[in-house]
């Protein structure tokens, strides 16, 4: 029960806390396609770790030549070994606060590098990762449409619930190969 109203009051001061913090208007022309230093948040739910493991080889192969951060949340399934110009920062329910906001520590370790993208593979609110996107300061933020979105992300793919968690992941990376 508390931890519902602990959400919507951490989602409010997320909103608050970025309110002041304009996007400068850009266009999207090749902004993806160029970009080299990624940032990918993985789903806070266990889901088809087979399928996220996927995409997140898809997308290490795309940002071969940059950096490449993962974001892992406690009891992520998926499998991520880093390596050459890759990096994985794991985080507990430690490393957030009574509001499921980011503690300054894993701040600290995900602002340690500067991205061109973040991508936010939860298909619902998140609110550790909305915030870790947001945070990041990339100039794209991608993710699926949800409540709360327009806050924290600027590149929203709309998937319906209809789809299949593959099927989701597919239409992600095809509107990511369009720019």
């Amino acid at each position: 029960m508390f931890e519902s109203i602990r959400l919507k009051a951490g989602t409010w001061y997320a909103r608050m806390h970025f309110r002041s913090a304009k996007d400068p208007i850009m266009h999207f022309n090749n902004v993806l396609s160029s970009a080299r230093h990624a940032l990918v948040l993985l789903p806070e739910t266990a889901g088809d770790g087979e399928v996220v493991t996927h995409v997140i080889g898809e997308l290490r192969q795309k940002f071969l030549a940059g950096s490449f951060t993962v974001v892992s949340p406690p009891g992520s399934a998926v499998k991520f070994i880093a390596g050459q110009g890759s990096t994985l920062v794991r985080y507990s329910m430690d490393d957030l606060g009574l509001l499921f906001v980011p503690r300054s520590e894993l701040l600290r370790k995900v602002k340690k590098s500067t991205f061109d993208v973040a991508i936010d593979l939860n298909l619902g609110f998140s609110l550790p990762s909305a915030f870790l996107c947001r945070a990041s300061q990339a100039p794209v933020r991608v993710s699926f449409t949800k409540p709360h979105a327009d806050e924290f992300y600027n590149f929203q793919v709309q998937a319906t619930p209809a789809l299949s968690l593959h099927q989701a992941y597919a239409m992600l990376m095809k509107c990511m190969e369009m720019f």
